[in-house]
């Protein structure tokens, strides 16, 4: 059974993309295409870069999330840097290029010029992870062929017809990460970014505007890429939607890491008998057929993707 995957943002919860797809594969699906943006381009890169689930999950926990943010020498103008994630992902995918991946993949990103949705499937893969998980004003921009790009979540959070244009044969399950619990109060919400230190300071910190401040600015861009999901769902209908319930987790707090994988496996586990429905081999047929009979132009929102 062959799909292909379309993988969401969300700062920190992207760690549930880890559970989604290790229960893919306990379940036998090939994964055939990975469309990614923002965390879910960073998962998705590396998993399509052949390394397993499991070297992942160790490669996440080694992360110091407490000195996750700091900044880079040459980094550019922004509230924090990404150099511990730069140097682990240094060591998985080194000089690796996008024609050596083991997995199509696509990456997405928004130039900030044009305004465009750029879809990076050519160069370093490092550099287009780089570029897809850089949220404007918290990450540095990053520099792509005289582009100066910035998260791809700020146009499109979950790249549905990104994974459609790459394999328009396969149901595309797209996994989006915005779920709450029941019963869950935003007026529980912890602050986005973790601070390291004494209770005590802590707390002297978290009252301190330039910190509040950043909270609404967190919030905001939460109930924008919570309502452009929904809404890209509906108008682009994926066959299947995966949503791990960590809605309520802040997109740069320290987490559990076990428990966001944990997640991952019980939501896809719930929509296993509707992914089976939609890999089967006549649905493959129907929708190679109705791709050949109409074919689906690039969306004017892309730039050139052979750029």
């Amino acid at each position: 059974m062959e799909i292909t995957l379309a993988l969401g943002g969300g700062g920190v919860r992207g760690v549930a993309h880890i559970g989604v797809i290790r229960t893919l594969e306990n379940h036998g699906f090939k994964i055939r295409a990975i469309a990614g943006t923002s965390a879910g381009g960073l998962v998705g890169a590396v998993y399509a870069a052949g390394f397993s689930t499991e070297t992942i999950k160790k490669t996440v926990k080694e992360l110091d999330q407490d000195r996750s943010f700091s900044r880079l020498p040459d980094d550019g103008p922004s509230l924090l840097g990404l150099s511990s994630i730069y140097h682990k992902l240094s060591d998985l995918l080194g000089e690796m290029t996008f024609s050596e991946l083991t997995i199509p993949f696509a990456a997405t990103a928004v130039s900030l010029s044009s305004g465009k949705e750029v879809i990076l499937r050519k160069g370093k893969v490092m550099k287009a992870v780089m570029a897809t998980i850089a949220v404007p004003g918290v990450f540095p921009c990053q520099e792509m062929g005289g582009r100066v790009l910035v998260d791809g979540g700020v146009m499109d959070p979950v790249p549905v017809q990104v994974a459609r244009w790459m394999r328009p044969d396969l149901p595309v399950v797209a996994v989006m990460l915005h779920k709450t619990p029941e019963g869950w109060s935003r007026k529980d919400e912890p602050l986005p970014l973790s601070i390291p230190g004494p209770t005590t300071i802590i707390e002297y910190l978290t009252k301190l505007r330039p910190v509040q401040a950043f909270k609404i600015f967190s919030r905001s861009m939460e109930v924008s890429s919570k309502h452009l999901t929904e809404l890209s769902m509906k108008l682009y209908e994926p066959e299947v939607i995966i949503s791990p319930v960590v809605g309520h987790i802040g997109i740069l707090q320290n987490i559990d890491i076990d428990e966001l994988i944990h997640e991952g496996m019980t939501a896809a586990e719930g929509t296993m008998n509707l992914i089976k429905a939609e890999a089967n081999w006549m649905k493959k047929i129907q929708r190679s057929v109705k791709n050949q009979i109409l074919p689906q132009p690039n969306p004017e929102i892309w730039e050139n993707v052979d750029k």
